[in-house]
Protein backbone atom coordinates (compact mmCIF):
# COMPACT_ATOMS: atom_id res chain seq x y z
CA UNK A 1 0.00 0.00 0.00
CA UNK A 2 3.00 2.84 0.55
CA UNK A 3 2.86 2.33 -3.40
CA UNK A 4 -0.67 4.12 -3.86
CA UNK A 5 0.50 7.53 -3.75
CA UNK A 6 1.09 10.34 -6.17
CA UNK A 7 2.37 13.55 -7.39
CA UNK A 8 -0.03 15.52 -9.82
CA UNK A 9 -2.59 18.03 -8.59
CA UNK A 10 -5.72 17.81 -10.71
CA UNK A 11 -8.71 20.63 -11.16
CA UNK A 12 -11.74 20.30 -11.95
CA UNK A 13 -13.75 22.33 -15.11
CA UNK A 14 -16.80 19.67 -16.32
CA UNK A 15 -19.99 21.46 -17.25
CA UNK A 16 -22.55 20.38 -19.42
CA UNK A 17 -21.78 16.83 -18.89
CA UNK A 18 -21.12 16.97 -14.92
CA UNK A 19 -24.70 18.88 -14.83
CA UNK A 20 -26.50 15.31 -15.71
CA UNK A 21 -24.43 13.17 -13.65
CA UNK A 22 -23.21 13.15 -10.21
CA UNK A 23 -20.75 16.01 -9.13
CA UNK A 24 -17.11 15.64 -9.21
CA UNK A 25 -16.00 16.81 -5.96
CA UNK A 26 -12.89 17.85 -4.39
CA UNK A 27 -11.98 16.48 -0.37
CA UNK A 28 -8.96 16.32 1.50
CA UNK A 29 -7.90 12.41 2.95
CA UNK A 30 -5.09 11.38 4.89
CA UNK A 31 -4.18 8.14 5.18
CA UNK A 32 -1.61 6.00 7.45
CA UNK A 33 -0.15 3.43 7.19
CA UNK A 34 0.20 0.90 10.14
CA UNK A 35 0.98 -2.57 11.63
CA UNK A 36 -0.16 -4.36 14.47
CA UNK A 37 1.53 -4.33 17.94
CA UNK A 38 2.52 -7.56 19.03
CA UNK A 39 -1.02 -9.38 20.42
CA UNK A 40 -3.06 -7.05 19.27
CA UNK A 41 -5.81 -7.49 15.71
CA UNK A 42 -8.60 -5.84 14.12
CA UNK A 43 -10.93 -5.43 17.03
CA UNK A 44 -8.45 -3.82 19.01
CA UNK A 45 -8.64 -1.02 16.18
CA UNK A 46 -11.84 -0.34 15.71
CA UNK A 47 -12.19 -0.28 20.03
CA UNK A 48 -9.51 2.51 20.00
CA UNK A 49 -11.01 3.89 17.19
CA UNK A 50 -14.67 4.37 18.51
CA UNK A 51 -14.49 7.04 21.02
CA UNK A 52 -12.98 10.06 18.62
CA UNK A 53 -16.49 10.04 17.32
CA UNK A 54 -18.07 11.53 20.22
CA UNK A 55 -14.99 13.85 20.03
CA UNK A 56 -15.83 15.04 17.02
CA UNK A 57 -19.39 15.60 17.40
CA UNK A 58 -19.00 17.24 20.71
CA UNK A 59 -17.14 19.77 18.73
CA UNK A 60 -18.83 20.07 16.06
CA UNK A 61 -15.98 18.84 13.25
CA UNK A 62 -16.45 16.75 9.90
CA UNK A 63 -14.41 13.86 9.45
CA UNK A 64 -14.82 10.34 8.60
CA UNK A 65 -12.47 6.87 8.85
CA UNK A 66 -11.96 4.17 6.84
CA UNK A 67 -10.03 1.59 6.83
CA UNK A 68 -8.58 -0.63 4.15
CA UNK A 69 -7.18 -4.43 5.12
CA UNK A 70 -5.44 -6.23 1.98
CA UNK A 71 -7.40 -8.59 0.40
CA UNK A 72 -5.19 -9.37 -3.07
CA UNK A 73 -2.10 -7.58 -2.48
CA UNK A 74 1.05 -9.81 -2.64
CA UNK A 75 3.18 -7.37 -1.90
CA UNK A 76 1.32 -5.27 1.07
CA UNK A 77 4.04 -4.00 3.48
CA UNK A 78 1.14 -3.03 6.18
CA UNK A 79 -1.68 -5.30 8.24
CA UNK A 80 -4.02 -2.19 7.75
CA UNK A 81 -4.40 1.56 6.14
CA UNK A 82 -6.24 4.32 8.43
CA UNK A 83 -7.83 6.38 5.97
CA UNK A 84 -9.66 9.72 6.89
CA UNK A 85 -11.27 12.56 5.21
CA UNK A 86 -12.61 16.36 5.34
CA UNK A 87 -14.97 18.03 2.94
CA UNK A 88 -12.37 20.64 2.77
CA UNK A 89 -9.09 22.35 3.43
CA UNK A 90 -10.57 24.82 6.58
CA UNK A 91 -12.04 21.47 8.22
CA UNK A 92 -8.87 19.44 7.45
CA UNK A 93 -6.79 22.21 9.54
CA UNK A 94 -9.69 22.65 12.12
CA UNK A 95 -9.63 19.37 12.63
CA UNK A 96 -6.16 18.79 13.18
CA UNK A 97 -5.94 21.85 15.41
CA UNK A 98 -8.71 20.59 17.46
CA UNK A 99 -6.87 16.78 17.52
CA UNK A 100 -3.30 18.44 18.63
CA UNK A 101 -4.54 20.93 21.26
CA UNK A 102 -8.18 19.72 22.37
CA UNK A 103 -8.17 16.24 22.26
CA UNK A 104 -5.13 15.35 25.00
CA UNK A 105 -7.75 16.67 27.67
CA UNK A 106 -10.86 15.54 25.96
CA UNK A 107 -9.18 11.68 26.65
CA UNK A 108 -7.68 11.93 29.57
CA UNK A 109 -11.51 13.54 31.12
CA UNK A 110 -12.96 10.78 29.16
CA UNK A 111 -10.53 8.01 30.46
CA UNK A 112 -9.59 6.94 26.84
CA UNK A 113 -6.37 4.73 26.97
CA UNK A 114 -3.60 5.71 24.64
CA UNK A 115 -3.41 3.40 21.47
CA UNK A 116 -2.14 0.60 21.58
CA UNK A 117 -3.45 -1.26 18.77
CA UNK A 118 -0.71 -0.38 16.18
CA UNK A 119 2.11 1.28 15.14
CA UNK A 120 1.96 3.84 12.19
CA UNK A 121 4.04 5.33 9.66
CA UNK A 122 4.13 7.27 6.43
CA UNK A 123 1.24 9.59 7.09
CA UNK A 124 0.71 11.13 4.10
CA UNK A 125 -1.75 13.48 2.55
CA UNK A 126 -3.95 13.93 -0.82
CA UNK A 127 -6.54 15.23 -2.47
CA UNK A 128 -9.40 13.39 -3.09
CA UNK A 129 -11.18 13.45 -6.89
CA UNK A 130 -14.27 11.85 -7.08
CA UNK A 131 -15.06 11.52 -10.82
CA UNK A 132 -17.85 9.05 -10.84
CA UNK A 133 -20.25 8.02 -8.34
CA UNK A 134 -23.80 5.76 -8.66
CA UNK A 135 -25.36 5.26 -5.49
CA UNK A 136 -26.84 2.12 -4.43
CA UNK A 137 -29.43 1.18 -2.46
CA UNK A 138 -28.00 -0.16 0.35
CA UNK A 139 -24.35 -0.42 1.62
CA UNK A 140 -22.33 -2.64 2.67
CA UNK A 141 -20.32 -2.83 6.16
CA UNK A 142 -17.34 -3.67 4.37
CA UNK A 143 -16.79 -3.26 0.50
CA UNK A 144 -14.60 -4.33 -2.15
CA UNK A 145 -11.85 -1.61 -3.41
CA UNK A 146 -9.57 -1.28 -6.02
CA UNK A 147 -6.38 0.55 -6.36
CA UNK A 148 -4.40 0.98 -8.90
CA UNK A 149 -1.41 3.32 -9.86
CA UNK A 150 -1.67 5.08 -13.09
CA UNK A 151 0.76 7.55 -15.45
CA UNK A 152 0.17 10.31 -17.76
CA UNK A 153 1.08 10.78 -21.19
CA UNK A 154 3.39 14.06 -21.59
CA UNK A 155 0.02 16.21 -23.05
CA UNK A 156 -2.53 14.65 -20.21
CA UNK A 157 -5.52 16.81 -19.71
CA UNK A 158 -7.10 16.15 -16.48
CA UNK A 159 -10.00 18.14 -16.89
CA UNK A 160 -10.82 16.14 -20.35
CA UNK A 161 -10.14 13.00 -18.48
CA UNK A 162 -12.08 13.86 -15.80
CA UNK A 163 -14.81 14.65 -18.22
CA UNK A 164 -14.06 10.96 -19.85
CA UNK A 165 -15.38 9.63 -16.43
CA UNK A 166 -18.13 11.61 -16.28
CA UNK A 167 -19.37 10.28 -19.83
CA UNK A 168 -18.95 6.82 -18.42
CA UNK A 169 -21.22 7.79 -15.61
CA UNK A 170 -23.85 8.49 -17.77
CA UNK A 171 -23.50 5.50 -20.16
CA UNK A 172 -23.64 3.29 -17.27
CA UNK A 173 -26.50 4.68 -15.36
CA UNK A 174 -28.75 4.75 -19.28
CA UNK A 175 -27.41 0.99 -19.19
CA UNK A 176 -28.62 0.39 -15.68
CA UNK A 177 -25.09 -0.20 -14.40
CA UNK A 178 -23.98 1.36 -10.87
CA UNK A 179 -23.92 0.69 -7.08
CA UNK A 180 -19.88 2.30 -7.52
CA UNK A 181 -17.78 5.02 -6.97
CA UNK A 182 -14.24 6.29 -8.77
CA UNK A 183 -11.57 8.49 -7.16
CA UNK A 184 -8.36 9.66 -7.83
CA UNK A 185 -6.11 10.75 -5.29
CA UNK A 186 -2.95 13.50 -5.35
CA UNK A 187 -0.99 13.63 -2.47
CA UNK A 188 0.31 16.57 -1.60
CA UNK A 189 1.96 16.75 1.49
CA UNK A 190 4.04 13.91 3.46
CA UNK A 191 6.02 12.59 0.34
CA UNK A 192 9.64 11.44 1.22
CA UNK A 193 10.80 10.41 -2.27
CA UNK A 194 10.12 11.26 -6.19
CA UNK A 195 7.42 8.41 -7.21
CA UNK A 196 7.35 6.56 -10.74
CA UNK A 197 3.78 7.33 -11.46
CA UNK A 198 1.37 10.65 -11.30
CA UNK A 199 -1.99 9.29 -9.44
CA UNK A 200 -3.69 6.92 -7.50
CA UNK A 201 -7.17 5.51 -8.94
CA UNK A 202 -9.49 3.80 -6.79
CA UNK A 203 -12.84 1.99 -7.71
CA UNK A 204 -14.61 1.10 -4.58
CA UNK A 205 -18.11 -1.35 -4.96
CA UNK A 206 -20.81 -0.54 -2.34
CA UNK A 207 -21.98 -3.70 -2.08
CA UNK A 208 -20.59 -7.68 -3.18
CA UNK A 209 -23.93 -7.26 -5.12
CA UNK A 210 -22.52 -4.15 -7.23
CA UNK A 211 -19.21 -6.25 -7.63
CA UNK A 212 -20.86 -9.21 -8.62
CA UNK A 213 -22.71 -8.11 -11.32
CA UNK A 214 -19.22 -5.44 -12.80
CA UNK A 215 -17.98 -9.15 -13.16
CA UNK A 216 -20.88 -10.55 -15.16
CA UNK A 217 -21.53 -7.25 -17.30
CA UNK A 218 -18.12 -6.96 -18.23
CA UNK A 219 -18.68 -8.35 -21.53
CA UNK A 220 -21.48 -5.81 -22.61
CA UNK A 221 -19.62 -3.20 -20.78
CA UNK A 222 -16.37 -3.41 -22.68
CA UNK A 223 -18.40 -3.72 -26.03
CA UNK A 224 -20.15 -0.44 -25.16
CA UNK A 225 -16.99 1.45 -24.41
CA UNK A 226 -15.09 0.25 -27.16
CA UNK A 227 -17.98 1.42 -29.43
CA UNK A 228 -18.58 5.11 -27.61
CA UNK A 229 -14.75 5.56 -28.13
CA UNK A 230 -14.16 5.91 -24.48
CA UNK A 231 -11.83 3.53 -24.08
CA UNK A 232 -9.41 6.54 -27.06
CA UNK A 233 -11.41 9.71 -24.79
CA UNK A 234 -9.03 7.81 -21.69
CA UNK A 235 -6.40 6.70 -23.22
CA UNK A 236 -5.10 9.81 -24.76
CA UNK A 237 -4.34 11.01 -21.12
CA UNK A 238 -3.21 7.95 -19.39
CA UNK A 239 -0.27 6.24 -20.40
CA UNK A 240 -0.47 3.07 -18.10
CA UNK A 241 -2.11 1.78 -14.51
CA UNK A 242 -1.01 -1.01 -13.02
CA UNK A 243 -2.86 -4.39 -11.88
CA UNK A 244 -5.52 -4.10 -8.64
CA UNK A 245 -4.56 -4.38 -5.45
CA UNK A 246 -7.67 -5.23 -3.74
CA UNK A 247 -8.56 -3.85 -0.10
CA UNK A 248 -11.57 -4.58 2.44
CA UNK A 249 -13.17 -0.88 2.75
CA UNK A 250 -14.51 -0.95 6.31
CA UNK A 251 -16.36 2.49 6.79
CA UNK A 252 -15.85 3.04 11.08
CA UNK A 253 -17.87 6.65 11.30
CA UNK A 254 -19.07 10.04 9.71
CA UNK A 255 -19.78 13.39 11.19
CA UNK A 256 -19.52 14.81 7.67
CA UNK A 257 -22.86 16.46 7.35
Amino acid sequence: MKKLLSLLTLFIFIDNIQAQTSEQTIYRSEFMFCNFNEGKNYQDVLAEQAPYEQFLNENGLEYNRLNLSPIWDNDSEYDYVMWGNWPNGEMQYKEWGAYMNDYPAWASENDIPAQSAGECENFVSMRNHRVLRINADSYDDRMFSDWRQCTLKPRANMAELKAVFAEMEQMARDNGMGGYAVHFFTPYRGMQDELPYDFLMSYIWFTSEARSAGVANWPEWNAMMEESGLYKKRDKHIESCTGADTYQLDWVYSTIK
